[in-house]
């Protein structure tokens, strides 16, 4: 498959965001779309740091006619509850509190390496294909026409482009390209991007050597010093026998800075030390602790990050332009991680990233209709700019939640002085607020996406 030398809208990364973005863009009656990723071949890839689709998300997505599928391939999740390390049930997240406010009163558990194949499948009946492995490495305005850039690739092609999606990841090449900063939206010098113990992940897809008697789909601990949740996986190796037959579930746990650096791939011991240190007591090995003692036996994939805090100056600029109004060059557009990133809390990160590709498809199809003007560029403008308002209260909500579930040593100073530990008075207030259903149907309001559709 022969790259073209020119394309109306040029998307750059093949993930969910970039996928979604092309999908919508086509479904809006653009058809001259290229969409490369630097990856050779991504068939057979499994490993994926995302797994929940919330409910604003599966509407977008119904718009492209993906939803039903990924909703019988997943597994529906209809509470997201957190308990103590003694299985205690501290808050609930009831999604129930969502029935009559949208068609999807719930989220869905399913590998983000599904939600890729469903959108790449929509892509191909569509007649689009993904180009690859193309790697972008430099950007210029186009020297016959400045209304268009020509992106060029490590192999040596080029293509003009009059949009071109960043859609390449938190190290995006066409943002940094694009002279777009990236940066916590809510540090100053006086307060600098905020860490706490869940400064560091790791996320893995194992199995037990039994079945876990764990009373929830999704189980998550907050313990004193670090955040653990285990969540059923029923199918995120589909058509391989790496699980054994067994369940395969879902890892997600904060690590400590103090405890020093995850392994780049985690072994099943160190998997099993996460648990034992953070995890539930009813997903222990220790007899003495758990009397239906299990193990973990296979370690199937695993990744390690450090999170962070971070959204791109702007999520629109004109190539090569001082981005002034009524100037003119090339128009960048960044989506998914690209644009912002932030800790998995509440599952939140892919989930914007499809809505922000999902809802640009509209936005550049009436852009492009229009034709090329100050008022359709500033159309495109003003909706990125929405976005990106929308992604900043995002990683709000993620810091909050990140800060509640692993307290920055600033809040655990500010109550050393206290003669009951900061993480009991947290756990206490959990509690309080579990018994009340408007908050518990609020907290799902606010995690589904649907108060910023």
């Amino acid at each position: 498959m022969s790259l073209p030398s020119s394309t109306t809208v040029l998307v750059v990364g093949a993930g969910p965001a970039g996928m979604a973005s092309a999908l919508s863009i086509l479904l809006s009656g653009v058809k001259d779309i290229v969409i490369v990723d630097e990856v050779e071949d991504r068939k057979g890839d499994l490993t994926s740091r995302a797994f929940v689709l919330h409910a604003a998300t599966l509407e977008a997505l119904d718009s492209l006619g993906c939803t039903n599928s990924l909703v019988e391939r997943g597994i529906k999740l209809n509470v997201m509850n957190y308990y103590d390390r003694s299985d205690n049930f501290l808050l609930g997240v009831d999604f129930d509190g969502l029935i009559g406010k949208t068609h999807f009163p719930f989220s869905i558990l399913i590998p983000q390496h599904m939600t890729e194949s469903a959108l790449n499948q929509k892509l191909e009946d569509g007649g689009i294909s993904v180009f690859r492995p193309y790697k972008v490495v430099g950007m210029r305005e186009n020297s016959k026409d400045n209304r268009l850039v020509d992106v060029s690739f490590e192999n040596g092609q080029s293509i003009s482009a009059r949009y071109v999606i960043g859609a390449d990841g938190p190290r995006s090449t066409i943002r940094e390209l694009s002279g777009i900063g990236f940066s916590d939206p809510h540090a100053t010098p006086d307060k600098p991007e905020v860490v706490n113990t869940m400064a560091q992940m790791v996320i893995a897809d194992i199995t037990f050597d039994g079945e876990p008697l764990i009373q929830d789909t999704f189980y998550a601990v907050l313990s004193s010093t670090s955040f653990c949740a285990v969540a059923h996986l029923e199918h995120p190796t589909e058509g391989s026998k790496d699980a054994k037959g067994k369940t395969i579930y879902r890892l997600a746990c904060g690590v400590p800075l103090g405890d020093g650096e995850p392994p780049s791939k985690a072994s099943v011991e160190y998997c099993q030390q996460l648990i034992e240190k953070y995890g539930a007591r009813s997903l222990s090995s220790d007899k003495s602790k758990n009397p239906h003692a299990i193990k973990v036996t296979d370690v199937l994939w695993s990744t390690r990050f450090r999170t962070r805090y971070a959204a791109a100056d702007t999520f629109f600029k004109h190539f090569g332009s001082d981005d002034k109004a009524g100037s003119s060059g090339a128009n960048v557009c960044l989506v998914g991680d690209s644009a912002h990133i932030h800790p998995p809390a509440g599952g939140q990160g892919m989930n914007l990233g499809l809505r922000d590709g999902i809802s640009l498809g509209p936005i550049i199809a009436a852009a492009l209709t229009a034709g090329p003007s100050p008022e359709s560029d500033e159309m495109v403008r003003a909706h990125m700019a929405e976005r990106r308002d929308r992604a900043v209260k995002v990683i709000g909500l993620t810091k909050y939640m990140a800060g509640t579930m692993g307290m920055s040593p600033a809040v655990q100073t500010m109550f050393a002085w206290s003669p009951v530990n900061i993480h009991t008075i947290r756990d206490w207030v959990f509690w309080i607020l579990g018994k009340s259903r408007w908050v518990r149907e609020t907290l799902a309001y606010e995690i589904s996406g649907l108060k910023d559709r």
